[in-house]
């Protein structure tokens, strides 16, 4: 009873921590400037969407000061093909608001996740003695295969149809449909298109991969070394 308690903490604690780790990835990729910066040197954006690479930054900074509720609105005006433009519409307002909200609920997950892998953490190194590391990697092995799968599975879905993948994601996660926009109007969309976000989650994707790949390393060594 007492090895099925401790291999159930073990995947629980590593499986928590993947996920805070993930959220964490996410976080810090999403509001990478110079993630954006790139991007929109490699497409031209600025030049496609009719305005200079310095308003274009101005309103991406705006927009991500406002999903980490560093500012109220995302009230922003530049000057697109000459003319004085106010950028975002009432719509995309509205849709960013939605995109506030999901980044606040993710953070709070990360959170809660995060406080999980400590407590059971903490429960395993008291009670497994000088088997905890044995543990603790048996832990995240299980964790990574179950992880692995769940990542695995997206990354092959975002690879062969990204466009359903998108549009899905969306549909799950929001309860309206305020992030259909016109691409023929809507500035917003024009600054993130498909391109963009299929990059993004490649990154994570990545990122997560050898964050967890260095991850199972240093442990193994540490084992050994003992």
């Amino acid at each position: 009873m007492k090895q099925i308690l401790i291999k159930t903490a073990s995947i629980i604690a590593s499986l928590c921590f993947l996920i805070a780790l993930l959220i964490t990835l996410v976080d810090v990729i999403c509001f990478n400037r110079s993630f954006f910066a790139y991007e929109y040197e490699k497409s031209g954006q600025a030049e496609i969407i009719g305005m200079s690479d310095e308003d274009l930054m101005h309103a991406t900074h705006v927009l991500l000061d406002y999903l980490q509720e560093k500012r109220d609105d995302i009230s922003v005006e530049a000057v697109i093909d000459g003319v004085e433009t106010i950028v975002f519409t009432t719509r995309e307002s509205m849709h960013m608001e939605d995109v506030r909200d999901l980044y606040q609920d993710a953070l709070r997950v990360r959170n809660i996740t995060a406080l999980i892998c400590v407590i059971t953490g903490a429960f395993l190194y008291g009670v497994c003695g000088k088997q905890r590391m044995e543990v603790y990697q048996d832990g995240l092995e299980n964790g990574l295969f179950m992880m692995g799968c769940f990542v695995i599975c997206i990354g092959a879905w975002a690879v062969l149809d990204f466009s359903e993948f998108w549009m899905d994601f969306h549909y799950v996660f929001f309860d309206n449909d305020l992030f259909l926009l016109d691409a023929t109007r809507s500035i917003m969309i024009n600054m993130f298109p498909q391109s963009f976000f299929f990059d993004l989650v490649v990154a994570i994707i990545v990122s997560f991969g050898g964050s967890c790949g260095l991850l199972y390393y240093g442990i193994r060594k540490l084992i050994k070394r003992r």
